[in-house]
């Protein structure tokens, strides 16, 4: 009887989804706070979509809070930096993004064309589905941080 009554007991306990920690903009501000980023900004674009600025050491980056529902906390988070670059990227870049990308197993880098045909962007992001019991939090930063560097000391290296 015993028997019965635990396996009834972990049967109706994984009938619940686990539940993960949506968060909101301004929560998400406070984690970034925390993680000892300054001049931390909220900025909604519309009603499901926030962005969030921020300077780490002397980079910029961004966080863009999505799929928010109509409390405001949001289920989705992608981290990024870009860098703006003079020119026209060669295949020489294109060659070293895709290198990075092949290489490092978290975050992806990217290239973005301009719109004056003179300068573009280059990048690196890391997203985050918090829907399925994953928290956005200090650790995150801390690998945001770890990306962040590798991308920078890989884009630096002299080929």
């Amino acid at each position: 009887m015993l028997r019965l009554a635990i396996s009834m007991a972990l049967a109706a306990g994984m009938a619940f989804p686990v539940m993960a920690w949506p968060i909101s903009p301004e929560n998400a501000a406070t984690v970034l706070t925390r993680a000892e980023s300054e001049e931390v900004n909220v900025v909604w674009l519309d009603d499901e979509v926030a962005r969030i600025d921020a300077k780490l050491d002397s980079y910029n980056y961004s966080v863009r809070m999505m799929r928010c529902d109509e409390t405001k906390v949001c289920s989705s988070v992608m981290l990024f930096a870009t860098f703006d670059m003079v020119g026209t990227p060669d295949l020489a870049m294109y060659e070293k993004t895709n290198l990075y990308n092949e290489n490092y197993p978290f975050g992806r880098a990217f290239i973005l064309p301009g719109s004056d045909g003179s300068s573009y962007g280059v990048g690196i992001d890391y997203t985050l589905d918090l829907s399925n019991e994953h928290n956005f939090d200090g650790e995150d930063m801390v690998l945001f941080g770890d990306i962040l560097a590798a991308y920078i000391s890989h884009m630096s290296e002299e080929d």
